[in-house]
Parts: C-alpha cells; structure tokens; sequence
C-alpha cells in the first residue's frame, strides 16, 4: 500500500508542476480516501494518534491544492496568463519602471485565506520537515503568502513568509522546489514594492541559485516562476548599475533558458524587453572595456562577445518572426525597425562575423522591409549591408532607393540623360568652411543641381523620424567610394560629393566636413583622370586640390586627408608640394604601406633623381606591409566594414595588392640604378610572393596533391597539378613544372585544358583566344577577325581569326575525359591564329643570332648552351605553365566580368563555364577581386617581358610574352607589348651593316606586326595612350600630327612621348614656337614622371 501511496503523491506533484490543476484536484481526492485506510483500523493508542496524523496530512493536502486551483481561476478572471500574448502589459517595461498585473480584490479571498486558518498554529521556523504534516503545512504558507501577494497585501505577503522553514537541500525537485522559487519571487516582487530593490535582487539570485543546481528541472510552474525572477533581476540590476559581472550573469542565465528550456512563444513580450536590454548592455560594456567572458569560454574578450552577440541576435530575429502576427500592422513596423536599430547599432560596435552571418541579417532587413512602407531607415540598412556582402550591383540599386526615399528620385538618371558635365561653379564656398549658400556643381539645368537636391533632402528629413542630416552624409559618403572605387565612375562619384557638400552647407552642418571635401577631392581626381576635354580636365584637377586643402586644413591630424592630397598633387605634377603633403601623413600614421609607396615614387622623379632614397624609403614601406599580412582569405569575412579594427575582404586584398606593386616598384628601382641583368633573378621571388599570396587570400582550391613550395633548382622539376600540361623543350633552357601550374588551374577552374608549346616558336602558345570561357561579343569577333588576316606570313598556313568565336558545338556544357579535352584543344590550336606568327620568331632568332655584330655592342644572352647548360632561363623562372588560358577578357568594357572562377563548390553553367555556386552576395566581389588579381599576374609577366627587352633577350621576352598572352589576351598591353617587340626585333635587324632582301622584307614584315599589333590594342581600349602613341609613331607625319592632337588634348596629356613626338611633327611643319613649348613641357613631364605611374596607388581611402 505504501508504494501505491507514494506512486500517488509523485503524480500529483507532477501534475502540479505542469499546471494540470483538474487532475490534481481528482488525484488529492483519490489520496485522500486512500490514506487513511493505509494501516487499517487503530487498535492502540498510538496507532490512533498515526492514524489521525495520516488524516490529517491528507486533509491539508486536499485544501492547499483546492485552494490553489480557486485562486488561479480567480486570476485568469481578472488576466488569463494561459492565453498567449497576455504579457503585451510589459512590451514597455524599462530598469525603472517594472510592469504587475492588476490584483485581485481582496474581499475575493478572504474564504480562501479563512480555509489556511490552521497555518497560524506553530510559527516558529524550529519546524521538524521529516514529518508530512509539518512538510506540508510550509507548502500552505507559500501558498497563503501568494493570495496575499495577488490580492496586493504585499505586508502580509512577506510576513507569511519571515519564519518560512524550508531551505534548498530540503526540496531539491518537484513541486517543492516550484514552491520554494515561488516563495522568494514573492518575496523579493514584496520588497520591491517596500522600496528595498538590493534585498528583492537577493532573494531572486538565490532562486536562480536553487534552480541552476537542477538543470534537469522543468516544468511549466517552475517556469512561470523562475522567469519572474530572472526578468525582475535583471531590470534591477541594470537601474541600480550592479556589477558587470552579475549582471551579465542574471542576463545570460535568462538566455540560456529561452535556448533550452522555455516555448518559443511564451511570454513573448518580455522577452523582447530583455532582449533590447541584454544587447545595448552588451554594446555599453564593450564600449567600456568591461566585457567579461563567461566562466567556461575560453575565447578571447572580443571573439566572445561577438559570439554572445550573435546568439542574442539569431533569438531577437526568431522572435520577431513569432511576434509579428500578435501584432497590428503599425506595431510590426516598429517593432521591426527597433530590432533593425539595435542589430545594426550593435554589430557596427562589436562586430559583423563572417559572411554568413550577415547574410542573415540582410534576411531580415528584407523581412522588416516587407511590414514597412517605403522605411528609409530600412533602405540604408540594407545598402550597408549589401555592401559588407559584396553585392556590388544590389547595393547601388539600394542607394538609388535610400536617395528617392529621401528626396532625390532617380539621381544617376538625371546626370546620364542630360549628359551634364561636372564642374564646380564656386570654388568660393570651398575655400571657407563657414557654411554659406554654395553655387550647384552642375550649373547648367536649374533642376538638376545638387544645391537644389541637397534642399529637397532637407525639406524630406523634417518628416522622417530616424534619418538626420548624419545618416544621410553617411549614406552618400559611401555611395562615392561606391562608384568612385568600385565602379571607376568619376561623374557619379563627384555628383555624389558634390550633394554631400551641399547638404552640409544648406544645413550648416558642423561633422563630415573633413570626410566630405575628401571624398570630394578624390571623386574630382578621378573624374579629372578620365575627362577628354583639357579645359574640363583642369578645373576639375582644381577643384580636386582645392577640396583636399580644405580637408587637410579642417582637420591637420587627419592623415587620410595628406595623403590624398598629396596624391592628387603628385598628379598634377607638383613634386615637392606632395612630397610634403605625403611625409605629413606618414608623420600622423606611419603604419599605412602606399604612403611609404607614394613618396617612394616621389624620390624617383627626375627632378628629385634620388633612386637611393627611393628604394630605401620603399624598403621600409615592405617592412610596414609585410608586418600586416594576414591568414584571412577572402571567402569568410565582411567585404566592407565600419567597424574599427574589424577586418575585411577589401583591406585585406588591398594589403596583398599593395604589396605586390611595391615589390614590383622594388624591381623597377633596381633595374633603373644597376640595368636590366640585376633584376632577372629577382622575378622569381616576385612569382613566389604572387602565389603565396594566392594561396593565402583563398584564391583557389586545394588539389588532391599538396602544393609545394617552387623549387627553381637547375635541374629538378617540380609537380603538384592534378594534370600537368607536356613539358616545353627551349634551345636556351630547360623549362619545368612547378606548382604555380596547380594554382593557375586552381583558379581558374581548368585542371587540365592549357595547350601545349609549339617548339619550332620557341615559346608557349596560347590555346586559343577562343578558349571555353572565353565568350566574345559577334561585332567585337567580326572586326577582330577582319583585322587579323594580315598575320599570316609565307610559311604559314591560312588559319582562323584569333577572335572568332569557337563553333557552337563546343559551347555545349558537356563533360569529356581528359584525353578528349587534350585532342578537342589540339584540333582547335591547328586552327587558331597565335598571338605571333612563326615569322615573327624566326626573325627573334635571326636578329638575336650575333647581337655584336648588328649593332657593335657587347650585349650578350645571359643563358646560353655552352656556358650555362643546367642554368634556368627567366622565362623558366617565371614558370611558364602558370597560365590560365580559360581566362580571357571579353573587351574592354567588360574586362572586370569576364572571368568566373573556381568557388568553394564547382557546377557548370550554359556556358561551359566552371563556376562557383558560392553565395551571389558576395560573389560579385569576389569575382571581381579575383579577376583583378588575375590581371596583376597579367602585368607580372608584361613587365618581365619589357626587362627581357631591355637586356635584348628577345627570345626570354618572347616567351614571357607567350605567358601574359595566355593569362590576358584580351589585355591592350599584351598587343602594345607584342607591337614593341616588333619594332626592337625590325631594329636589331636594320643594325646590320649591310642588308639582304630578307632582311628588308623582314623588316618590313615586323612593321607589320606592330602596326596590327597596335590596331589590336585600340581595338580592345579605343582610350589605351601607349598604343596611340606608338601607331603615331609608325604612320606618316600628316596622319601622326592629328592622332597626336587628340592624345595631348585627351587622356595622354601627361605623356612626356606625346608632346615629345608631337613638337617633332610640328618641327616638321615649322612650327617653331609650337615646337619649343612642346618641348619644355615634354621635358617637365618627363622629369616629374615616377618610374611607375601612379594610378597603382589606392585613390580612395574609407
């Protein structure tokens, strides 16, 4: 019988625990007409007295639960907390002011306390628990306390409570246990309310106490109770300003349960509340470096509290999810755009994580989006975190959206279509910063002036609640680095600023200023650099300096703003004032590698003319550059952050690239002081920097074989590509395999398709220009093809145009073997026209055959078979397998788009193309990032190609040549480089002392190669100077002198060769006068022009 009794009592004590009142009510009954048969009949005295004690435990079991249920059926008259949402009477709870439900009229329960009336006996705490009745008669008090405490007798409430005899061993699960929680939730809710707050945390940490001890508790009761402590606790310790420990303790505690143990949809409301609360607490403390990591992490302060973050973030936007249809439509807006607040307010401050999640925060954005009506506050939202994606072409979308939300419809539209040109109309205004009334900087179309723009933005912003005058600042500075930086789109860029400095003078506005006339100063710069028209070209160079003075005079502690300034008079040619500019902003942040770079460039001016302190300068900009190289690839991380020390795709690319150039600058300064014969064995330390980088920025994948680190030795050849192209025989060299041939085809996806040598050239071939991922437009391949018929020579045969498009049937996304794929590209060669003809090498080797005896100098080939047999050729060391010939350039407008690499994931899209299935967000950056990194590798190899000139080791140059035309057909430089190369090659020939009928025809023949070579390079970039410049210098003086006038009046009015070429045809004319200042402006070109140009120096800085 006992074991039936018992097993009773743990069913009403569960049933009590879930709130299943009727069904204790029915099991107390049950017990009670059980218990007292237990023993049977009495037949002593003493089984009497047990006999009356069991009738009485019985007893007081039955009125507590009775009693208990009538008192909840009293409170769900008054607020049914059963019924979901009933705590919308807390959604505007805040530390101090802490909502109650409404109590209960006190005349209702007076017959539910007159049926406790047996408690008043035996008050004292010296209460011996191991007997039932004493047990059961605490429970009684709990419960006398809580009809006190719901009908508002808050005194009565806590002396029911004072001499309370149970403690945390003595009910440690079970209903017990709800109780003993419940009893100090009341207390401590009591002494809230007799203004004692320190006490009230007391008794509700140690309830949270009892019930950490007991993770495995749960119940909807112990819930109900345990959550009241939690949610008052933690308002309380954030009024009273408690220790970060404990208050994050209490904070944490409260999560962790919502995690765990507690239905999505309950108590939804104050939830929400501490949510809010737990995150702008979160962002305080970070703030104020008071973080402190919970007792079993082990991540650092910063990795911790992100992580915190990030879990309290993906539970405040679930919850949004589960709240919105609890909430009238005006609600779900709010609510949604005060989540939108603290998530952006606290990842901008903490941090975004990777990639992933902040695609989910833009989930959400687009969820607030879709229960706001055209939110602005939204809309620039979501265009920052487009931007940290990468979403380069969905961002600009977003920004279109933000400015017509607030004021400005369509403004690219209304720069395009009118085709107004920019130009500031009163450099007054920029001279000053006391903001006054500022002339439009498009002055021609009234309604399209930013001044009028910037007045309809302000006019919109007095009906916007969120937006200010900052936010929209924010938004356009970002729109200029957009375009400015991403897009190279100098006229969307200056109109941008242009409406930035307007806002800020309409407004006098006092922030930005220095951020905005920076902007401004770089939009103009790069305007200036793409503007055809001198006179438009100047006053924007002007108006760049202008608003980088004033930046740099705003504020003289902002290095940004030197540096910019600097650049920008490096531009215009005025050396010692950039010089000055740009050691300023190496004194204010020593730690920025291109201004180490810039200065560098600098001192290498003819008109410095110090070389020496040009490498030492650019030696210790490495050693900045190499300090800040990171393990991060690309794949994970933010693409754009704001966040302070937060790191980020884009800066870390930028490092990367920015070491690249300077290691390239670093071989160019050398070759300039000692020759060309110093710097060749230096490439290969070049080509290894390239592709470490490569594999550290996780731009490719990890083939089944481990790469190796390359290994140039004489004699070994190296191998890590899953498929290795034959190898190429060279008369001069032995050219091996290394793993930079695994790295090219990791990126770009074709482990196996690069062609084969053709040996009687000499140097590699490219496989076709209509490789499978390279997809010409029809027009660009017609009048490419038609230009190329004039490559054949005699002793080749008549061959496709090298920019025809393959057939269709190649087109088809099929898989072949890879023997397939090897006979599909020897069948497509046969056909295919090489970037050289045959004609062309044979006249290399004739030309290179005795250099001495051409030309009487004692120029010599530094490999050769006798006197180096094991020795390595440049074009060796530069590894020639490391070509990409799946990477071609559509043209020029579409350079940046034509290569679709190799992602985490490969499919095959219509077009053949090995692509990644990598999120869209951030492949558009990572794409283009790529290609641009592939365009480096391009210049790589164009730039060995022009040492290999130099030193008149045309047969290298050739072959290095042969690499950059594989990687970058498609690149204008290959043609220009391939042109010049005809023309070295027709000159040694011409050097002989007396010449034969081949040699005229060969020179004639090489001529011929550089005029189509050229044509080829202006076809691809109709702007591309070099190429101008040198197809001037090979036509007739009639037709060179108005080529020459367009490039002096156009993009190559800074090129010292084109006024120099220029005053010779106006010698020739007899222009004097012309003829001298030509001249002297050719010679101040030329002695302000750094040994690299400076377009390879970051323009725009965030």
């Amino acid at each position: 019988m006992d074991q039936k009794v018992n097993q009773l009592l743990q069913e009403i004590d569960l049933a009590r625990c879930r709130a299943q009142w009727s069904t204790a009510i029915e099991l107390s009954k049950k017990y009670k007409k059980i218990k007292p048969q237990d023993s049977g009949k009495p037949q002593r005295e003493d089984d009497v007295a047990v006999f009356m004690l069991l009738t009485i435990c019985a007893l007081v079991l039955d009125i507590t639960i009775c009693t208990e249920v009538d008192l909840i059926r009293l409170l769900k008259s008054t607020t049914d907390i059963e019924k979901r949402g009933w705590d919308v009477i807390h959604q505007h709870d805040s530390p101090q002011n802490i909502a109650l439900l409404p109590v209960i009229d006190s005349s209702k329960v007076k017959h539910l306390i007159a049926r406790l009336d047996f408690l008043n006996v035996d008050q004292n705490d010296q209460v011996d628990l191991s007997s039932t009745d004493n047990w059961q008669a605490q429970f009684s008090k709990i419960l006398l306390a809580r009809i006190y405490f719901e009908s508002g007798q808050y005194d009565l409430a806590l002396a029911a409570l004072q001499n309370l005899a149970l403690r945390v061993e003595d009910v440690e699960t079970g209903y017990g246990l709800v109780l003993l929680v419940q009893a100090r939730a009341i207390k401590g809710i009591c002494l809230e309310k007799q203004n004692k707050p320190e006490a009230a945390i007391e008794a509700y940490e140690a309830a949270w106490q009892a019930v950490e001890l007991q993770p495995q508790e749960r119940g909807v009761m112990l819930s109900f109770w345990i959550e009241e402590c939690l949610y008052r606790g933690c308002l309380l310790r954030l009024q009273l300003n408690h220790p970060v420990k404990d208050t994050l303790t209490m904070m944490r505690a409260y999560v962790q349960l919502v995690s765990s143990h507690w239905s999505p949809h309950w108590r939804m409301f104050r939830r929400w509340v501490i949510f809010k609360f737990y995150a702008e607490y979160l962002v305080k403390i970070y703030q104020n470096d008071t973080f402190i990591v919970a007792e079993n992490n082990s991540l650092s302060n910063d990795a911790a509290a992100f992580e915190e973050l990030a879990t309290l973030m993906t539970l405040f936007r679930h919850l949004f999810t589960i709240i919105t249809p609890h909430l009238p439509f005006e609600s779900q807006s709010l609510y949604g755009i005060s989540l939108s607040h603290i998530m952006m307010s606290s990842h901008d401050t903490i941090g975004w994580g990777e990639i992933n999640q902040i695609r989910r925060v833009l989930q959400y954005l687009y969820q607030v989006k879709a229960v706001t009506f055209n939110n602005p506050t939204v809309s620039r939202y979501i265009f920052f975190t487009l931007l940290r994606l990468g979403s380069l072409e969905e961002s600009k979308y977003a920004l279109r959206a933000y400015l017509d939300l607030v004021g400005v419809p369509d403004f690219d539209q209304d720069i395009l279509l009118d085709d107004v040109f920019l130009g500031s109309a009163t450099e007054a205004s920029d001279a000053t910063h006391d903001p006054h009334e500022k002339d439009s900087a498009t002055s021609i179309a009234p309604p399209l002036t930013t001044t009028t723009k910037a007045i309809a933005i302000l006019n919109r912003l007095t009906e916007l609640e969120d937006e200010t005058i900052n936010t929209v600042i924010s938004v356009l500075l970002s729109g200029v680095y957009l375009y400015g930086h991403e897009e190279q789109n100098g006229k969307l860029a200056a109109y941008l600023s242009d409406m930035g400095l307007d806002l800020l003078l309409q407004s006098k506005h006092k922030a930005y200023w220095t951020e905005m006339y920076r902007a401004r100063g770089c939009a103009y710069s790069l305007l200036a650099s793409q503007c055809e028209d001198p006179d438009d070209r100047a006053s924007h160079h002007q108006t760049a300096l202008t608003s980088l003075q004033n930046a740099a005079e705003h504020n003289r502690a902002c290095w940004k703003s030197f540096y910019a300034l600097g650049l920008q008079q490096a531009n215009m040619r005025d050396t010692h004032a950039a010089i000055v500019s740009i050691r300023r902003s190496i004194e204010l942040n020593p730690h920025y590698a291109p201004s180490w770079h810039l200065l560098s460039l600098l001192y290498s001016c003819k008109r410095t003319d110090h070389l020496s302190l040009a490498a030492q300068t650019l030696e210790v900009g490495l050693q900045v550059a190499e300090k800040q190289q990171s393990s991060w690839s690309l794949g994970a991380i933010p693409v754009y952050s704001w966040t302070k020390g937060e790191v980020n795709a884009n800066d870390v690319f930028e490092k990367s690239e920015s070491l690249i150039s300077m290691r390239m600058t670093q071989l160019a300064l050398l070759e300039a002081k000692d020759g060309p014969e110093s710097v060749i064995d230096q490439y290969q330390d070049l080509f290894t920097l390239y592709a470490q980088l490569t594999q550290q920025l996780g731009l490719l994948e990890v083939t089944s074989t481990s790469t190796t680190p390359i290994d140039f030795t004489s004699s070994g050849v190296s191998t890590s590509s899953t498929f290795q192209r034959p190898r190429r025989k060279s008369s001069i060299s032995l050219i091996r395999r290394t793993s930079l041939t695994s790295i090219a085809n990791s990126i770009t996806g074709n482990g196996g398709s690069s062609s084969s040598s053709i040996k009687a050239i000499g140097r590699p071939r490219s496989s076709s220009v209509e490789s499978k991922s390279s997809v010409k437009p029809p027009s660009l391949a017609r009048r490419a093809e038609s230009d190329t018929d004039d490559f054949s020579d005699d002793s080749s045969v008549s061959r496709q145009s090298s920019y025809s498009r393959r057939p269709k049937k190649q087109r088809q996304p099929t898989f072949k073997s890879i023997a397939q794929q090897q006979q599909e590209a020897a069948e497509l060669k046969k056909r295919s026209l090489q970037l050289i003809d045959l004609g062309l090498a044979r006249r290399i080797g004739t030309a290179a055959a005795n250099p001495a005896k051409h030309n009487g100098s004692s120029s010599r080939s530094f490999f050769t078979n006798e006197s180096s047999q094991g020795a390595v050729s440049l074009a060796s060391m530069l590894t020639p397998s490391y070509s990409m010939g799946s990477l071609r350039s559509n043209s020029v407008s579409s350079r940046s788009s034509s290569v679709l690499l190799a992602g985490r994931t490969n499919v095959v899209t219509k077009d053949g193309l090995m692509v990644s299935t990598f999120h869209q967000h951030h492949q558009a950056f990572e794409l283009r990032k790529k290609t641009h990194w592939h365009s480096l590798l391009v210049t790589l190899w164009l730039m060995s190609t022009k040492t290999f000139m130099k030193a008149n080791l045309l047969d290298e140059a050739n072959k290095a040549l042969g690499e950059a035309e594989q990687l970058g057909l498609g690149d204008p430089n290959v043609w220009w480089h391939l042109g010049q190369l005809s023309i070295q090659v027709g000159d040694m020939i011409s050097q002989k002392k007396k010449l034969s009928v081949d040699d005229t025809n060969a020179i004639r023949e090489m001529k011929q190669v550089a005029t189509d070579s050229f044509e080829k390079a202006l076809i691809l970039d109709p702007d591309h100077v070099p190429s101008q410049i040198a197809k001037a210098g090979i036509l007739t003086s009639d037709l060179a002198l108005g080529l020459l006038e367009q490039i002096t009046l156009g993009l190559g009015w800074d090129s010292s060769e084109a006024w120099y070429q220029y005053a010779q045809v106006k010698k020739q004319q007899g222009d004097y006068d012309r003829v001298k200042s030509c001249l002297l402006y050719a010679l101040e070109l030329h002695d302000t022009e750094p040994i690299r140009h400076l377009s390879i120096l970051p323009k725009f800085i965030i």
